[in-house]
């Protein structure tokens, strides 16, 4: 597919409407990265036991997987202007709301309630994108989307930190951040694609209308949380002290981010599932190499910096291989089914990958990653088979 919006549009139409949504992403980072660690600080101050932190933490995703089933016939009756706006003006009440309902259980009903509302600018912002790009730019364009998405999530927890946690101002900061964040899409609202909604297609079926990029969206939440979650542990299991431990972390994140452009323009150029097979193989010689890396701490960060751009790249590629497949009635329906295993991947990742770092934290991490790895590289090829066959047999139409 080329495009779903008018063909008659100008280049510089297209630009400005690629512009908008991107604006739109890079706010809502922001907002995820400002709400994720001001919960868990939060909850820290007021003395919580762990599984508290756990399950205000888990809510999110939780809520997000349970609004994403009917999230493609919302947006196809309020418009992606609509539904990007409503979920922004509901992310920016529930800040407000945290402001005002200082307790544990009041927060976790509110983070359920405005995560619900951030699915829709998330489900949103990937079909736009999707719809108003050419297939020959698509992974260049995809990997500016993640990477201003994912620069916006690193810039939130420096604001938090810059604004602390007492007072009312952080709670102020991100309302405000996330209610503008649904501006540049109003302004550009003429240029917003189609979004429809083919009944035939739900978020079920959708799976098999795309395969590879499902195998691709799961094992990008799994890595990437896992990673982001558990790469400073690992440093400090292999003797580091905390802060070259934290600062592994925003290796592995600043090398997720510049990393996305020639990953994106190298799948422009190649087979996108052949790249993901060649991610998938080089994931896993990073993470042989990291216990070895560890010992040095200029092998480390390269390491870091390089396993950051590989788990990023599963996202946009997946995205990327959607928008080539699929047509504009079942964008949404197929990128809700892609969040919902990126958001599965998600939960089952750190629980998986803490459980195998009970005993040795460094070679536990490995082997579940790497393990992990393997059963993509299995899923692949046998998805990819299923996809070939369901082709021939005329059951798949895009």
């Amino acid at each position: 597919m080329t495009s779903a919006i008018d063909d008659g549009i100008t280049e510089r139409q297209r630009l400005l409407s690629i512009a908008a949504v991107c604006s739109t992403s890079f706010g809502t980072g922001i907002s995820f990265g400002i709400g994720f660690p001001l919960t868990s600080l939060t909850f820290e101050v007021w003395n919580q036991p762990s599984w508290m932190i756990g399950l205000a933490g888990a809510a999110p995703p939780f809520a997000i997987l349970l609004a994403l089933p009917i999230a493609p016939r919302l947006i196809a009756k309020f418009g992606p202007v609509g539904s990007i706006v409503g979920g922004c003006l509901i992310g920016a009440i529930g800040f407000l709301a945290l402001a005002l309902f200082q307790s544990p259980w009041a927060w976790i009903a509110i983070r359920i309630l405005m995560s619900a509302g951030f699915a829709m600018p998330w489900l949103v912002g990937e079909t736009w994108i999707n719809a108003v790009t050419r297939e020959e730019t698509r992974g260049r364009v995809i990997a500016i989307y993640a990477m201003v998405f994912f620069t916006g999530y690193a810039i939130g927890p420096v604001l938090l930190q810059a604004m602390g946690l007492d007072g009312p101002l952080p709670f102020l900061a991100a309302a405000v951040v996330t209610g503008l964040s649904g501006f540049p899409v109003m302004i550009g609202r003429q240029l917003a694609p189609m979004v429809e909604h083919d009944t035939s297609r739900n978020v079920a079926s959708a799976f098999r209308w795309a395969p590879v990029a499902m195998v691709a969206a799961f094992v990008g939440g799994f890595s990437e949380i896992t990673v982001l979650s558990l790469i400073p542990n690992v440093a400090l299991a292999a003797g580091w002290s905390q802060y070259p431990a934290l600062a592994l972390l925003t290796v592995t994140t600043v090398g997720g981010i510049v990393l996305q452009y020639p990953v994106g323009w190298l799948s422009d150029r190649f087979s996108r599932y052949a790249m993901m097979v060649v991610s998938v193989v080089l994931f896993i010689a990073l993470a042989l190499a990291l216990p070895l890396a560890l010992t040095n701490p200029v092998a480390a960060y390269t390491t870091a910096f390089l396993m950051g751009g590989v788990i990023l790249g599963f996202y946009a590629l997946g995205l990327a291989i959607i928008g080539e497949r699929v047509s504009a009635s079942g964008l949404a329906a197929v990128n809700a089914a892609f969040i919902i295993m990126y958001q599965l991947g998600a939960l089952v990742g750190p629980i998986c990958a803490g459980m195998a770092m009970m005993d040795d934290a460094v070679h536990g991490f490995v082997t579940i990653v790497i393990v992990t790895m393997v059963i993509t590289g299995v899923a692949l090829v046998v998805f990819k088979r299923m996809e070939r066959r369901w082709a021939a047999e005329g059951l798949h139409h895009g």
